[in-house]
């Protein structure tokens, strides 16, 4: 085995460690990240499967739990859908996620969420947060109404754009 070309430093540690705590909170079951000569796999259960064509390699040393044999169907558990399929007879103006990350409904653990279907709001009300990499963004309203759906649950994976609520201006 060779000698890695760099050591990690205590910001590199810190960042796999936010990397782990990311991943905790999603709904994904592996990350990988390659920097350079510098790979790093985090995962919770077997690992993911390879290409079957491609021979795994010999000299690297085996981490994870061994992956069912090959003439055995293998069930890749996927990740949670990030948008949710749209609601049906729900109007209204959609407020969408600013970034892709982590919804809270709630300012904190324990506190009331922000708001609730049925609560009127104006354009600046937040009305929740999303969260990457311990970076929270506000979600404001935009719009000033009556919240007639909430359409993602607190501490749901959501992707940039995605609907998550809606307020009819009415």
């Amino acid at each position: 085995m060779s000698e890695p070309t760099r050591g990690l430093t205590d910001d590199d540690v810190d960042q796999v460690a936010r990397l782990v705590e990311s991943l905790d909170r999603s709904g994904f079951d592996f990350l990988q990240v390659e920097l350079g000569d510098l790979r790093i796999t985090i995962g919770t259960g077997s690992p993911p499967v390879r290409d079957v064509a491609a021979p795994p390699p010999v000299a690297e040393p085996v981490v994870a739990p061994v992956a069912a044999p090959v003439s055995a169907p293998v069930a890749v558990p996927q990740p949670v859908a990030p948008v949710p399929p749209p609601s049906t007879n729900v109007g209204g103006v959609e407020i969408t996620a600013p970034t892709m990350g982590i919804f809270y409904a709630r300012p904190e653990p324990g506190k009331p969420p922000f708001v609730a279907i049925g609560d009127v709001v104006e354009e600046t009300t937040t009305v929740a947060l999303v969260e990457v990499m311990k970076t929270f963004h506000s979600v404001a309203a935009g719009v000033r109404g009556t919240v007639v759906e909430i359409a993602v649950s607190d501490t749901d994976f959501v992707e940039f754009g995605a609907v998550l609520m809606r307020v009819d201006p009415a």
